[in-house]
């Protein structure tokens, strides 16, 4: 049987699709955009991993930090890790912020590059109480954690 009378157009019926080659381009133009937000991303992360130590400024590490309660001394072994020499006098070391000087012969280390100093306090130390140990170098460089008392 045959319809008479005008013929009404659904929604889907009354669009039209975009043409093949616009699709394509498209799509190229995606692809494109995303490898470049990977590439920037990976190049980022890989240039800051791959970087070498600034050589221009120093940095101190604690490798050991030892609070001896029996001995009353806090025992300290420190590394320049930066890339310039650094100098501790004999005064360059505070706990729970009281300026104490280095209970060791050495009044004065110089530190190398990746050079370690070992350093001593003699502080009466309480076993199971925690102290904050910091060190100064000469040029402002400094390193600071806390240790418990054992």
């Amino acid at each position: 049987m045959k319809r008479n009378g005008p013929r009404l157009k659904g929604p889907l019926e009354s669009r039209r699709a975009v043409s093949a080659v616009i699709a394509t381009l498209l799509l190229m133009v995606l692809a494109v955009a995303a490898g470049a937000l990977v590439y920037a991303y990976a190049m980022g992360w890989l240039g800051s991993a791959t970087r070498s130590p600034k050589t221009g400024y120093g940095q101190l590490q604690f490798i050991s930090l030892y609070a001896d309660a029996d001995d009353d001394k806090i025992k300290i072994y420190v590394r320049n890790v930066g890339g310039i020499d650094l100098t501790l006098d004999a005064s360059s070391i505070y706990v729970d912020g009281v300026k104490y000087a280095n209970g060791t012969a050495i009044t004065s280390h110089s530190l190398t590059a990746n050079s370690v100093a070992y350093l001593e306090v003699s502080v009466t130390v309480a076993a199971d109480t925690f102290y904050k140990v910091t060190v100064t170098a000469t040029d402002g460089t400094t390193v600071s954690q806390s240790v418990k008392g054992e």
